[in-house]
């Protein structure tokens, strides 16, 4: 179980750790890019400082950026920089993101926009913040007055016919966003700027931090495992329109 002083050291190395990537923000360093997957250099500077760091609690840590992924019922999740190829295009939307799991469940969340110095975040009385101010996602309660953010992850599959009946699901929402950083999209349904977020194919440090902080925030989600380790079909939306969107999209 968490403390405040465990929070508090993981705001810290959140704070740190930003500092790593500002550095190279003008050259991120790109090793692989691989059809819509992309590694750089920053990716793993920033994953030895913080799973080093989080490592000294004592708790294991899962992160994307390990060769080897543990799987754990308690500990830390992390995704060092979420929205890499924002980052490389110098696009201000990509985060750390660390999640802390018991019973394999997210519940306590920790986003830090990197560009923007906004922390995002649950504390101890299950609450969800913005740089210490609670927030709470929307009431909207209809569909056709909704707004989904998504996106089109690494893991997810471009064959036509999924394309298609992706596209005849979303129809029906208002508008759709897609801004290729899945923690913070999931901090903008918890602030109720977003109603809905969805993502099929996504992976479980992309989404675990920001799921954890929609929870806090007052909203619902739901996880199905697929055919991957680690990889998920994702919903999260405020509490009024979950099982009409679940409907749909899951």
């Amino acid at each position: 179980m968490l403390t405040q002083k465990h929070i508090d050291l993981v705001k810290q190395i959140l704070e740190d750790a930003r500092e790593i990537a500002l550095v190279h923000l003008s050259n991120p360093g790109v090793l692989t890019n691989e059809f819509k997957d992309i590694k750089t250099v920053v990716d793993h500077r920033m994953n030895e400082f913080i799973f080093d760091a989080l490592k000294k609690t004592e708790f294991p840590v899962l992160s994307e950026e390990s060769k080897l992924h543990e799987n754990i019922s308690c500990g830390w999740i992390l995704d060092p920089l979420d929205g890499t190829l924002n980052f490389t295009r110098n696009f201000p939307f990509y985060s750390i993101s660390v999640a802390f799991v018991e019973n394999f469940i997210p519940v306590h969340g920790f986003v830090l926009d990197i560009s923007k110095n906004i922390f995002f975040s649950t504390n101890l009385i299950n609450k969800a913040s913005k740089n210490n101010l609670e927030i709470k996602v929307s009431e909207e309660s209809e569909i056709c007055n909704s707004v989904l953010v998504t996106g089109f992850p690494s893991g997810a599959s471009y064959n036509s016919s999924d394309l298609q009946s992706f596209v005849n699901n979303v129809q029906r929402f208002k508008k759709i966003r897609a801004l290729g950083c899945a923690s913070l999209m999931l901090c903008l349904v918890a602030e109720g700027i977003f109603d809905v977020y969805y993502e099929k194919g996504i992976y479980l440090w992309d989404i675990a931090a920001g799921l954890a902080i929609v929870e806090a925030a007052g909203g619902l989600y739901e996880l199905k495992k697929m055919s991957k380790p680690f990889q998920y079909e994702v919903l999260a939306s405020n509490s009024n329109i979950f099982n009409k969107v679940s409907k749909i999209l899951l």
